[in-house]
C-alpha cells in the first residue's frame, strides 16, 4: 500500500534561453550564495478526519542533494529578502528545525543535459541551511546522501520526455535520457539512495500579454498546469518507474497542488504580483514556502508541525490559513496515485 559539474554548464542555444534560465548559474564550484465543489481549506482537520492518526515518519535525517534550477533556488531574486526565503532549502530547513528533524542540503543549478555531465559539485550556498556536501574535499559517494531531487525545465512540455531536446544538443540527450543517466550515475555512488522527481509549475509568458496576468490569464495558466503539463510529468516519471524498475523513483507534484491551493481555495485572493515576481514564473516567497511545506510532507511522510509559526514574509493569507492548509496539501499528496494505482508520492512499504 502506498505510503508516502565542476564543471562549466553547457549552454543550448536556442533551448535553455528560456523562462527558468538562471541568471545567477555559476561557473566552476563558486558558490552561488479540482474540482469546483472542492471544499478547500474550509475543512478542518477533524472535519476531514485524515489526520486522526499521525504517521510514521519515513525519516527524521534528511541528507539531500539537488539537481536544480530556480523554481528550487531563486538567489538572489528580484525583489531582496532578509534571507533565502526564495528557495525551497530555506524553508525545508526552517521547517526541519520546527518538527526536530535534521536536515542539510547541498545542489548545483541547471538543467538536465548540463546534470547530466558528471560529477556534479556542491555549488548552492546557504545563510542558515546546514551544507550536506564539500565537494573540494570529498567525492559524493563519500557525503552519503539519502536523498536526491531533481527537476526538469519548467518550458519543454510541448515535446514528449523521450524525443531529444531541439536546438544544440551534441548528445541527443531527451529528458528521459538524461535522467536516466543521472540516476545510474548516482546509484553508482550511493546504492539505493531513492530520487524525488519536483514537479515544478510551468513558463507563465505563453499565457499572457504582460505580467502580472489578468485574472482570465492566470485561470488559463493554471488550468494548464494541472492537466497538460501535468500529465507530462506523470508521463516523464511512469517511463522512469518502467525503465529502472529497482530504483526507487517518486515525484512531488509541488505546482499542481500550489495550483489548486491559489485557484480553489481562500488563497485565490492573493494578487499574483505577491505570488510570482516575473513571468519565468520565479516566485516571491510565499510560492517557495508553498513548495517547502509539499517537500517536506513528501520527503519526511509526515504532516509539518501544527503549531509552526508562519514568517512574516509569507503572505498573511497563508500565515491565517496555516492550520487547514497543511491537512489540505497532506490529503492531496494521499491522492496523487501513478498509472498503476500506486501513491505517487510515497514509496511502497512492506
Amino acid at each position: 500500500m502506498g505510503k508516502y559539474v565542476v564543471f562549466s554548464f553547457i549552454l543550448f542555444i536556442g533551448l535553455f534561453s528560456n523562462c527558468s534560465d538562471d541568471s545567477s548559474m555559476a561557473e566552476n564550484d563558486e558558490e552561488v550564495v479540482v474540482p469546483p465543489e472542492n471544499e478547500g481549506l474550509d475543512e478542518t482537520p477533524e472535519e476531514d478526519g485524515m489526520m486522526d492518526d499521525m504517521p510514521t515518519p519515513l525519516t527524521t535525517n534528511l541528507k539531500t542533494y539537488i539537481f536544480g534550477h530556480s523554481l528550487i533556488v531563486h538567489d538572489p531574486p528580484l525583489i531582496p529578502t532578509p534571507s533565502n526565503e526564495t528557495t525551497v532549502p530555506h524553508w525545508l530547513h526552517v521547517l526541519s528545525e520546527a518538527g526536530n528533524m535534521d536536515f542539510s542540503v547541498s545542489g548545483q543549478y541547471g538543467f538536465l543535459p548540463q546534470h547530466a555531465n558528471l560529477p556534479p559539485i556542491a555549488q548552492w550556498g546557504f545563510d542558515v541551511v546546514t551544507p550536506a556536501w564539500d565537494s573540494d574535499t570529498e567525492t559524493f559517494a563519500q557525503a552519503n546522501f539519502n536523498t536526491v531531487l531533481l527537476t526538469a525545465g519548467n518550458f519543454v512540455q510541448y515535446r514528449p520526455s523521450d524525443l531529444p531536446y531541439e536546438g544544440d544538443n551534441p548528445n541527443n540527450f531527451s529528458p528521459e535520457s538524461a535522467t536516466l543517466q543521472i540516476f545510474d550515475w548516482v546509484s553508482e555512488q550511493e546504492p539505493g539512495v531513492p530520487f524525488y522527481i519536483y514537479e515544478n509549475w510551468p513558463d507563465m509568458a505563453p499565457f499572457m500579454e504582460q505580467f502580472p496576468p489578468t485574472d482570465t490569464e492566470f485561470e488559463n495558466y493554471n488550468t494548464y498546469l494541472r492537466s497538460d503539463f501535468h500529465d507530462w510529468w506523470l508521463q516523464y516519471y511512469q517511463n522512469l518507474k518502467n525503465a529502472r524498475p529497482d530504483l526507487t523513483i517518486q515525484m512531488i507534484p509541488v505546482g499542481p497542488i500550489i495550483g489548486k491551493l491559489l485557484t480553489e481555495t481562500s488563497l485565490n485572493t492573493i494578487p499574483v504580483n505577491m505570488l510570482y515576481e516575473d513571468d519565468a514564473p520565479h516566485g516571491r516567497p510565499t510560492i517557495y514556502f508553498l513548495a517547502g511545506l509539499i517537500n517536506y510532507m513528501a520527503m519526511y511522510g509526515i504532516p509539518t508541525e501544527a503549531d509552526f509559526q508562519v514568517p512574516e514574509t509569507v503572505h498573511s493569507e497563508v500565515r491565517e490559513s496555516y492550520a487547514t492548509l497543511v491537512p489540505f496539501i497532506w490529503n492531496e499528496l494521499q491522492q496523487m496515485e501513478d498509472a498503476d494505482g500506486a501513491n505517487l508520492v510515497f514509496p511502497e512499504t512492506p
